[in-house]
């Protein structure tokens, strides 16, 4: 047949019929035919068509095929597919009429396309993506309320290509037959649609389906429009030239949407004005049909590996293959920014999985990972090739699952990876005491209040904090949590779509084991939203990550909007997925044993929950591989046969019934993570009060007991709701009740069990079963006793209790749980821990009274200032002092008896200077110098010597800590100097009794000594200096040791704390056996011993904790006139009644004699008694034991033999804790 060219206007011509398909070169496969209304192909007027090509400037080709239809036919046009099987496949398009040739879109149009997605990336909720070519799937249009064509995509060998169904051989009138429909149509390149027909516009509804949509849910969108509008997308499939000048012409294409997608930057002016083009460029692509010459050059789909991308954009539209390398590079170069510390100031977009594979061979170099999948791909050419050249259209779909698919596999990957930084983070030798530091001590607000323990970080350099990033992976951290942020953000947004619930829609609306797949799907989608970064972070213990060096913290208090969406979700019977996940409760009666419907679930194709479906899916004992036939079904039955979904229970039951076991704990284990995080916000606790237990969600009970026995009526259908007292009186087995131990009021109180004094046996102590403390009138779920799961149940928590108390009887004291109890405990530490005064008077009294105090200071704090500062300082401390004390005494005493006093003779002139020799060494200076010196003279020279060389001392030995109080010892050295000076002076004018130079010695030691204790470091602050991480820690040994330093500073946070209190059991008359779960002699014992500390939390280690006990009483003698005489006090040794082990500490139970009054009458004195208690705890790490308190920073003393024994005569006694240091803030 011959063919023309047509030249730019229309031909006078009448009586033609004229259908413009737009492009060229279209293969026979697809063509137009006229039969008749008995169904007969009228071949000969088929064959007088007479195409023509027609060419415009900015305007694609198109082939016009031409009729003379001068008898005004009534025969019918159709669309004709050449098939695999048989005759063609036949579509019938709109009645024809007589057309006007047109200068440039003709009245009638077949527009073939090819249909697209967008593929966005997951770091950006402006990524609105770049259109690449569907993935394997199937292709629905609709024409009018009727399924109109039915094509399977394939993608092999590099080629996306296109199979029809037919759907006359599966239609039933107006039904649609159950079971697969094969795909018969041969490969097409593109698929034609009608346009315009008649001169109007055909808006055919076209989706795309990962799955092949079920009879009923075709049938469903057939007859509901409004439905089929959610699912459905109607671009403008209509060409012409003016179009495409107004809407494609110099607008973005798919490169440049790429390019300012996938680097969206908010701060980037260039970007955003990019970005934003390409914005309204890509809705104008979702709204028309588009060149494909538009899209990028793209490579053939692979959705396996496109999962496990950030970008998969990047990567299809990368015909090189140089990706993947390119993403390793970065990677590597990331983690490398990573171990210097540089992340936190050069964020940058990595891949996620080429992050994480850089991260593992950094984590155990010695294993080698294979990097195939890391590894440059081969280049290939451009799939869309033969498309550009034949001048197709595209079509833009949707593709939610997709969507719901890749986030979700990121939001696994990005978790991963935060478990990868972690573990990285741990082979830091500092690791521990910096992680220590990050969590209690870089916060700058604990709880909503102000961090008293922050401002130590002013001790630390830019150095310091960026190795405390460094050593725990703060850096890292804080990006990742902003990208599960994000893609949390991003798989809630697209959740909530009412495109991506009809999605949803179809896949619930399987039957078989299809439909358990896609429930288990969904499940895993709450499952993602659930938990928060601060809950997958395995560091955030706390909920909180702050950047040491800009402070910035990402604590959030609301809940995460994943977490909002579940509850909603959960709450509102009316939204569409609540409806396809949770039964109506209407239909139970949640107070008796189910009943299952007399008429099974019918699928309506709105993917409504149906539980007889589920049923019928589980009955079988294996999954049948031919029945596979989704992706869901696949992978879950890849699941299935790994054993990943079995547990304690699902060992009993058919095989595919773990699977519900396990949407069941995925979909209420989410929604019960939520409202305890919304619960959370809505309760903001008070500091100090405790927080309320949140009320239970009865209804919310209810929907998940319904769906448990609906799903699976033959295991738990007997469950229901009904009064403990019912329960207890037909002998039900009542769940988290029946089983829980024979523990005394273990839900009440926080302790375990009951030790004997030796610490290792209980104290008969009387078993006692917290169930029964229930209130008759409380609503318990239970089951017959006799019934088969009730017995499974049981027998697995009675296992699990065997263990425990195994557990319990063979520790001491409870392991702790990780840093949890430390976190929550430290807001104890509110004030610092040591408080100075300095006090000064010029009087002759209040100094020797102040001397003598330095004295005995000296003297008892000799041990520790031999330890921390040497043996040199303490000696000259102490005669410092003394000497001191003697001047003080000297000028006491002349006051007091002037000559007759003994010290008098100090004033005695010793030796003199002759004016000659003053004169030959001062010159005219000496006039101004004591030529005569006595021994009180010679004695304060010293004495200042001392006190010049004791400042000295101190100052260079806080240089050595860095601590700042070095210039006020520095300022007292100076003032010491002067007053040398003062004294070798002669006197002049005075007032109140000191000289010129007097007064600028007490003036410059008091400012000094208001500077150093204005200035000086607490124990935090020096341990901050010195330490890993501080500005002198190259000067202190000791705290440069790893396991060290963080000994040093586990003591610091460790807060023992010892009280004091009466015993809340105590009975003044006990019974020995009257039935009291309580044992007899902890009821006798009137006092209970209180050691507590946040050790437990702070270690993850058992602990072992020794208490020793001493009851001392004091006698205080009174004459007969009531005036008090003296005392005495003496100590006794005292067996303790009782130990009680406690989450966080040890209960000791004695008893304490009452206090008796002095009887002066009587000679009898008055008796107080009291406790001296002394403490010491401690753990065995293997190579080592540690015992704590620790002594301070400052204090390099290990532990020996000699520190084993407490020292009952004085308090603060080296790796022991007493009741006077170590006293709780509560006894206070």
């Amino acid at each position: 047949m011959a063919k023309s060219t047509l030249s730019d206007g229309p031909c006078c011509e009448i009586n033609k019929l004229i259908v413009q398909v737009t492009g060229n070169q279209h293969p026979a496969s697809q063509r137009l035919a006229f039969y008749d209304h008995a169904g007969k192909r009228l071949d000969t007027l088929t064959a007088e068509d007479k195409p023509e090509t027609l060419k415009k400037p900015y305007f694609v080709d198109s082939a016009l095929h031409v009729w003379n239809w001068k008898n005004h036919y009534t025969h019918r046009l159709w669309l004709e597919i050449d098939s695999v099987e048989g005759s063609p496949i036949r579509l019938l398009l709109p009645e024809v009429a007589i057309t006007l040739r047109q200068f440039d879109a003709q009245w009638n149009q077949i527009m073939p396309v090819v249909p697209f997605v967008a593929l966005p990336g997951a770091n950006s909720a402006h990524d609105h993506g770049t259109p690449v070519l569907c993935r394997a799937g199937f292709i629905y249009v609709f024409l009018g309320d009727r399924l109109w064509r039915e094509l399977e995509v394939r993608v092999a060998d590099e080629q996306t290509t296109y199979h029809d169904i037919d759907l006359n051989r599966y239609r039933m009138g107006d039904e649609i037959e159950e079971g697969p429909r094969l795909a018969t149509g041969q490969a097409l390149e593109d698929i034609w649609l009608p346009s315009s027909w008649n001169d109007q516009q055909v808006s055919p509804q076209l989706c795309f389906s990962e799955v092949q949509l079920s009879g009923p849910r075709l049938r469903r969108l057939e007859q509901d429009p409004a439905l089929r509008a959610q699912r459905c997308q109607s671009p403008d499939l209509r060409s012409s030239r003016d179009k495409f000048k107004r809407v494609f012409l110099d607008k973005p294409d798919g490169v440049a949407m790429l390019e300012a997608f996938s680097a969206f930057d908010a701060y980037d002016a260039a970007n955003q004005s990019a970005a934003g083009a390409a914005h309204v460029a890509r809705l104008n692509l979702s709204s028309h049909a588009f060149p494909v010459s538009l899209v990028a050059p793209q490579r053939a789909r692979q959705p396996g590996y496109e999962w496990l991308l950030d970008q998969p954009g990047r990567y299809l539209c990368d015909l090189s293959g140089q990706f993947p390398a390119i993403a390793l590079s970065a990677a590597r170069q990331h983690v490398v920014r990573c171990e210097k510390g540089e992340v936190a100031y050069q964020p940058t977009s990595v891949e996620t999985g080429a992050w994480a594979h850089w991260l593992e061979q950094v984590c155990d170099p010695e294993t080698q990972i294979a990097d195939e999948f890391w590894q440059a791909q081969p280049a290939v050419a451009d799939v869309l090739l033969s498309a550009r050249k034949r001048e197709l259209y595209g079509v833009l779909l949707h593709d939610p699952h997709y969507r719901l698919r890749h986030v979700q596999t990121r939001i696994h990957d990005q978790q991963h990876l935060l478990n990868l930084c972690a573990q990285r983070a741990s082979h830091y030798t500092h690791h521990a005491s910096a992680l220590l530091v990050q969590q209690l001590i870089v916060p700058q607000t604990v709880g909503g209040q102000k961090n008293p323990l922050h401002q130590g970080m002013e001790k630390l350099k830019d150095q310091g904090r960026i190795d405390i990033n460094r050593f725990t992976a703060t850096g890292e951290r804080v990006q990742l949590w902003r990208q599960l942020d994000m893609s949390q953000a991003l798989l809630s947004d697209t959740l909530q779509q009412a495109e991506t619930e009809q999605t949803l829609a179809d896949h619930l609306s399987l039957d078989g084991f299809d439909y358990v797949a896609a429930m288990h799907f969904v499940s895993r989608l709450f499952a993602s939203l659930a938990m928060t970064p601060a809950q997958m972070d395995p560091f955030a213990v706390n909920g909180d990550v702050t950047d040491a060096v800009t402070g910035i913290s990402l604590y959030k208090a609301k809940a995460s909007v994943g977490q909002q969406l579940i509850s909603r979700m959960a709450n509102e019977e009316g939204h569409a997925l609540h409806r396809m996940l949770w039964p109506d409760l209407a239909q139970q009666d949640m107070e008796a044993p189910y009943v299952q419907p007399a008429v099974a679930d019918i699928n309506d194709g709105n993917g409504l929950f149906r539980p007889n479906a589920l049923l019928g899916a589980v009955s079988s004992d294996a999954v049948d591989a031919k029945q596979l036939n989704t992706l869901d079904a696949h992978l879950l039955a890849g699941l299935l046969e790994s054993g990943s979904l079995n547990n304690t229970l699902t060992g009993t039951l058919k095989v595919v019934a773990a699977t519900l076991i396990s949407f069941h704990e995925n979909l209420q284990g989410s929604v019960d993570v939520a409202e305890q995080a919304l619960n959370a916000t809505q309760h903001i606790p008070v500091p100090g009060a405790e927080r309320p237990a949140p009320a239970l969600n009865m209804r919310q009970r209810q929907r998940a007991l319904a769906q448990l026995r609906s799903m699976l009526p033959g295991a738990f259908g007997d469950a229901h709701f009904m009064r403990h007292q019912e329960a207890r009186n037909k002998n039900y087995y009542v769940f988290g009740l029946t089983d829980l131990p024979e523990m005394s009021e273990r839900l009440r109180r926080p302790h375990l069990d009951y030790r004997g004094p030796s610490g290792s046996s209980k104290v008969g102590q009387d078993h006692y079963r917290t169930g029964g403390d229930l209130r008759a009138n409380t609503v318990v779920i239970a089951m017959p006793r006799d019934h088969r799961m009730s017995r499974l149940i049981s027998g697995v928590n009675q296992r699990v209790n065997a263990a425990w108390q195994l557990n319990m009887t063979e520790q001491v004291t409870t392991k702790g749980t990780a840093i949890q109890d430390a976190v929550k405990s430290r807001n104890a530490l509110q004030s610092e821990w040591m408080y100075r005064a300095l006090n000064s008077t010029p009087f002759a009294a209040a100094v020797g009274m102040l001397e003598l105090w330095n004295l005995r200071n000296e003297s008892v704090a000799w041990e520790a200032s031999e330890r921390e500062k040497g043996q040199l300082r303490a000696i000259g401390g102490a005669v410092g002092a003394g000497l001191d004390l003697l001047i003080a005494m000297e000028a006491l005493t002349v006051k007091l008896a002037s000559s007759q006093s003994v010290l008098a003779a100090a004033r005695t002139t010793l030796f003199t200077i002759s004016e000659t020799s003053a004169e030959r060494v001062l010159g005219p200076l000496s006039k101004h110098f004591l030529k005569e010196f006595t021994g009180r003279l010679l004695a304060q020279i010293g004495a200042g010597s001392i006190f010049v060389g004791l400042n000295l001392y101190d100052a260079w030995h806080a240089y050595q800590w860095g601590d700042d109080a070095m210039w006020g010892h520095l300022l007292m050295a100076a003032g010491g100097l002067t007053g040398i000076a003062s004294t070798l002076m002669v006197g002049g004018a005075t007032f109140l009794g000191l000289g010129p130079m007097g007064w600028i010695t007490l003036i410059a030691i008091s400012v000094g000594a208001g500077i150093a204790y204005w200035l000086s470091s607490n124990a935090v602050e020096d341990w901050l200096r010195a330490g890993p991480f501080g500005p002198a820690s190259g000067r202190i040994p000791h705290l440069q040791d790893p396991q060290q330093a963080f000994y040093y500073l586990v003591s610091l946070f460790a807060d023992i704390r010892i009280s004091s209190r009466p015993n809340p059991d105590h009975e003044f008359a006990p019974k020995i056996n009257d039935g009291n779960p309580v044992p007899f002699s902890v009821r006798k014992a009137n006092t209970c011993i209180l050691i507590e500390s946040n050790l437990p939390g702070l270690l993850s280690q058992e602990l072992h904790t020794l208490v020793e006990c001493r009851q001392q009483v004091t006698e205080a003698h009174y004459t007969l006139r009531h005036e008090w005489s003296h005392e005495r006090s003496s100590l006794t040794r005292e067996k303790s009644v009782a130990y009680r082990s406690r989450l966080n500490g040890i209960e000791v139970f004695v008893t304490l004699p009452r206090n008796q009054p002095a009887e002066p009458s009587k000679s009898r004195p008055a008796e107080i008694y009291r406790w001296l208690v002394r403490a010491q705890l401690s753990f065995n790490d293997g190579s080592r034991t540690w015992v704590f308190p620790a002594p301070p920073p400052k204090d390099p003393t290990p532990f020996g033999p000699v520190h084993a024994k407490p020292n009952f005569e004085k308090g603060e006694h080296l790796f022991w804790a007493d009741e006077i240091t170590h006293k709780a803030v509560s006894d206070e």
